[in-house]
């Protein structure tokens, strides 16, 4: 057995003899838990995979158990004295640091699989929807990544202990080289800096675990670690030959020791900035590519033809590089997968690639945008935007077939929300979206208007909150009755007096108390229960938040005609017993070889649910739900399966919430805590 191997035996286990391993175990995983639980409320909703915010909670207390577990393997030796006995013996010096590396970077990354484990156990039992879909295997790249800086960090940690005498002293040297020097650095940079900090993860340390755990490895990140972990075991085994050397003069050897530290230094940071420059990156997916993207994105790439050019027109070391480098990389690969158009996709860094950037510029392109191309077409997508899956499909089905643009006509001056507000209280993140799906956003008075236009694809009722005129109503019915069709979002039962419209339309709003299960602000209600509807079905396993929202039942007019006269009820999606959302459809009767155009109603219970601030500050799929809407009312195209690539949605209330970090953060912790304590307490008595 080599002495390294013996010597990580034996660090291994005089850590589970050691009360301090307890408490450092007991607090990485407290701390963890914590950073983890709220992470995973911060992105609820976001396109991260649960891997990646699970390991980027993880990441930030690594370096922490690292000092803590390091800071006394070397520095004990020198305490006890012990030290001379074993430099004593004909035993190479980086046997033994490598044998005490090894013993701190198992002992890491036990506490982190164990972590893995609990948090695992914590979603099954609180946020089962946030597993639905992963696998062990996606774990894998976060495990990776987290090994790959916890060696580094356990090197530095070693290489400290050896220096300094006391193990207070190699600890707080380890927390300030790993933990305060790189973060603090990183927040007086964005601190100055004019941006600031813009995206989730920015700092690099956190970054490359976030693109990593992705599916993203880009192996000069990770031949820079590998170089910077060799460099700090290399001063830790010099650190270690000085103690042999000490007492004993050897002027020379101690300065040629000292500029081996320095050239070994010298060549790490050359090896680190040389492993910047490559370019290469593996895109590693678990699941395959039927998980990569939704199956309404699949359908569109597959459906498109030809050559189209992606293009990522931003800066190398903008936070936003990462995650849209993978999207299209992704686009492309499906697109190929499904026989669908050749995605050509390229960079152009403003500052590097001038040429390219320069011919942007020219052709009306800002920075910080993604282009598609198809021959002489180009669409512009600015970042600032927010640019994801829905949007480069959509923008992808534009160049390749491009819809027929007809018109989503919103009713005015009855109190609605505006498709042209920007603030909170505005739809215009929503009516951008219509934009993008090819639709024209367009106001309609129908005070002042002889009809309904004819190039209307649907009218839109957003809040109305004053009343319509009778002969405003009027035009509705006429409209309705020639095959229109109508969407109505509603606060009240009334809605500016629509109640009767839609009754006599087979739906009756009514204001009843809504018995909701689910709750995340108290007032709002979790809608997760849809019907086997064109609208809905694509929603199974996502949830729509409503706030108090209105019910609805079916009218005596439902079903009440025979053919053509017939009126469909259908209940879109219930809280309990009750319908918060409802659908009726005339004409679907009619024998198939009479041309008439069904009469479509969708009225929705919250008048607000697609508002900016409901779109921004929750994690739900009512984004795809209104644009389902539309889809089926318009009768454009087939409603698509919600959601983007990586959406995380984890469908907890206040009080899973609280359970879930109650057990990770407090119950959990406590009880690796006691069990570890027994362990130190029995190997103690036994020795």
């Amino acid at each position: 057995m080599s002495a390294a191997s013996v010597t990580w035996r034996r660090t291994l286990g005089r850590a589970r003899s050691l009360y301090s391993t307890a408490l450092a175990f007991g607090g990485f995983l407290a701390a963890a838990g914590v950073s983890f639980a709220f992470a995973l409320e911060a992105a609820d909703g976001c396109r991260l995979s649960l891997a990646a915010v699970w390991a980027a909670s993880v990441a930030p207390w690594l370096p922490v158990l690292a000092a803590l577990l390091a800071m006394d393997v070397w520095s004990e030796e020198r305490l006890s004295g012990r030290i001379d006995v074993l430099l004593s013996t004909a035993v190479r010096e980086r046997d033994f640091v490598f044998g005490k590396f090894l013993g701190v970077w198992t002992a890491a990354m036990s506490a982190t699989v164990f972590f893995l484990v609990t948090s695992v156990a914590c979603l099954l039992a609180f946020a089962p929807s946030a597993l639905s879909g992963a696998g062990v295997g996606d774990f894998l790249p976060a495990l990776f990544a987290l090994a790959v800086q916890g060696a580094l960090w356990c090197a530095v940690s070693v290489a400290m202990s050896a220096a300094f005498r006391h193990a207070a002293s190699a600890a707080c040297a380890s927390l300030a080289l790993t933990v305060a020097l790189p973060r603090g650095a990183w927040a007086a940079m964005t601190a100055w800096a004019d941006g600031g900090s813009s995206a989730f993860g920015e700092l690099p340390l956190d970054a490359h675990v976030v693109d990593i755990a992705s599916g993203v490895v880009p192996v000069g990140t990770v031949a820079a670690y590998m170089a910077a972990a060799a460099a700090m075991l290399f001063v830790a085994t010099k650190c270690v030959m000085a103690l042999r050397l000490s007492g004993r003069g050897a002027f020379g050897l101690r300065i040629s020791t000292a500029f081996s530290v320095v050239l070994a230094l010298a060549a790490a940071a050359l090896a680190i900035r040389l492993a910047a420059w490559l370019d290469l990156t593996f895109d590693i997916h678990s699941n395959g590519s039927s998980a990569a993207l939704s199956s309404r994105t699949r359908s569109i790439l597959a459906e498109s033809s030809g050559d189209v050019v992606a293009t990522c027109f931003l800066p190398r070391g903008d936070a936003r590089y990462r995650e849209v480098g993978r999207l299209l990389r992704t686009l492309r690969r499906e697109s190929a997968a499904n026989g669908g158009a050749r995605i050509d996709v390229r960079f152009v860094d403003p500052v590097w690639d001038l040429g390219a950037a320069e011919r942007l510029v020219r052709r009306g392109v800002a920075t910080d945008s993604i282009v598609f191309e198809k021959g002489n077409r180009m669409v512009a997508l600015p970042l600032s935007d927010g640019v994801g899956e829905r949007v480069c499909a959509s923008t992808i089905r534009r160049l390749t077939s491009p819809p027929p643009r007809r018109n989503v006509c919103w009713t005015v001056g009855h109190g609605e929300f505006g498709y042209d507000a920007y603030d909170a209280f505005g739809m215009s993140d929503i009516a951008r979206d219509l934009a993008r799906e090819g639709y024209v956003n367009a106001p309609l008075d129908l005070a002042s208007a002889a009809g309904v236009p004819g190039d209307c694809a649907l009218v839109l009722v957003a809040g109305a909150r004053d009343d319509f005129s009778r002969v405003e109503l009027e035009t509705l019915d006429a409209y309705l009755r020639g095959g229109g069709r109508l969407l109505v979002l509603m606060d009240t039962a009334r809605a500016g007096g629509l109640a009767s419209l839609l009754t006599a339309w087979g739906m009756r709003p009514q204001e009843l108390p809504i018995r909701a299960e689910k709750t995340v602000s108290g007032t709002d209600v979790v809608v997760s229960g849809f019907g086997e509807h064109p609208v809905t079905a694509p929603l199974r396993g996502l949830r729509v938040v409503l706030e108090r929202p209105v019910s609805f039942v079916p009218s005596a007019t439902a079903a009440a005609g025979a053919g053509a006269d017939r009126i469909e009820y259908s209940a879109l999606a219930r809280s309990g017993a009750d319908a918060v959302a409802a659908a009726s459809e005339r004409g679907t009767g009619a024998g198939s070889d009479l041309a008439i155009r069904p009469t479509r109603i969708v009225a929705v219970g919250d008048a607000g649910f697609a508002l900016n601030g409901q779109l921004s500050a929750r994690a739900n799929a009512n984004r795809d739900f209104f644009l389902n809407c539309i889809a089926y009312l318009a009768g454009t195209d087939a409603p698509g399966a919600g959601g983007e690539a990586d959406m995380l949605v984890c469908g907890m209330d206040r009080t899973s919430k609280g359970r879930h970090v109650v057990v990770s953060a407090v119950v959990l912790p406590a009880f690796a805590f006691m069990l570890l304590v027994a362990m130190a307490a029995r190997r103690r008595h036994r020795s």
